[in-house]
């Protein structure tokens, strides 16, 4: 059986061979191909050879194309800083001036910045890796948001000038469905990162007021493009599980601090779940800490209905490639059906 099959099949709700797999990778593929992290995030023809070098060598059922959070808001005008050994990070925020949200327009991802390169990775990936699924991952609405105006600074104006708040959403709404559509085009599956959103950083109060809608409307408007979206939130879930499961995505992604089993009960197989094997492992963990997760996690989700077994979120660019096959190897074996 190929990716393909056994994604298809958990999409189906229905049983392949085994439970399909995939860890989250960004730079850490880079290892495979000799890059550093500055040309893995800049270079996006070397980029997309690291993972189709990954595909290749480690055989996940799902090739997530992770680049940074930035690529949006780099093609507005962002400076954005490329260690060459560490992950990209923002010098300033766009918005940090609340009155230039007027002068801020949707960039052309045909035309801005790195999003053109982005989705030329998209294609060469999607056309080169002929059995697994590939998909790409942008920011959603919130995390757009985040990136414009700074955590601190958008968690403030939600207290004190909600209508603001409501305005930014509005134009982050618009980005995300552009890049997205381009995205599809390109070739390549959804996934809307929403890292920011979770309960480890906001309350449920601002996830359902300026959060969920606009996700909401961003995957209506996918939908009737023909685009199915997964979403990946980090950290702590539990407390807006419901409002995750009902949104209308096909895909939950979700990090270990969350409750697999919690997520299984309370989305009642309206969505595929997908994790939450820790990140820490792949950073120190001994190959029985790697696979003592994995059983963890197919103790729940194995004999359930839909579910993918991935990294809980993006890997460590300092992890190393070794213990990812120690994770691909414990998935095969121990995600077996009888």
């Amino acid at each position: 059986m190929t990716g393909f099959d056994r994604v298809k099949a958990a999409f189906k709700r229905q049983r392949a061979d085994r439970v399909p797999f995939y860890p989250i990778v960004s730079g850490l593929a880079g290892q495979l191909i000799g890059i550093d992290a500055r040309t893995y995030y800049t270079d996006h023809d070397r980029f997309a050879d690291a993972h189709i070098a990954f595909s290749e060598e480690i055989h996940p059922d799902i090739v997530a194309l992770v680049g940074d959070l930035f690529i949006e808001v780099d093609a507005m005008g962002a400076e954005v800083e490329f260690p060459e050994d560490d992950v990209p990070r923002l010098r300033s925020y766009l918005l940090e001036d609340k009155g230039k949200l007027s002068s801020l327009e949707v960039p052309d991802p045909h035309k801005s910045g790195r999003m053109p390169a982005y989705l030329g990775a998209c294609r060469k990936v999607s056309s080169t890796v002929k059995e697994s699924p590939v998909g790409g991952v942008i920011c959603g609405p919130w995390t757009l948001a985040t990136d414009l105006r700074g955590i601190e600074n958008l968690i403030v104006d939600t207290a004190t000038d909600p209508d603001y708040v409501h305005e930014v959403m509005k134009l982050t709404t618009e980005i995300a469905k552009r890049f997205a559509v381009a995205v599809k085009e390109a070739g390549a599956g959804l996934s809307v990162s929403e890292a920011p959103a979770s309960i480890s950083l906001i309350s449920p109060k601002i996830f359902k007021e300026f959060v969920l809608p606009y996700e909401k409307e961003v995957i209506s408007y996918l939908k009737e493009k023909g685009a199915s979206v997964t979403v990946h939130v980090c950290g702590f879930i539990d407390p807006i599980m419901e409002d995750l499961a009902s949104m209308g995505a096909v895909a939950i992604s979700m990090d270990e601090p969350s409750s697999l089993q919690k997520m299984f009960e309370v989305s009642q197989g309206r969505v595929v779940i997908i994790g939450n094997v820790s990140t820490n492992v792949f950073l120190n963990g001994t190959r029985d800490d790697i696979e003592n997760e994995v059983r963890r996690c197919l103790a729940v989700g194995k004999e359930r209905e839909g579910y993918i077994l991935s990294s809980g979120c993006e890997l460590s660019l300092r992890g190393d490639i070794e213990r990812v096959k120690w994770f691909c190897e414990s998935a095969s074996a121990l995600g077996k059906y009888e």
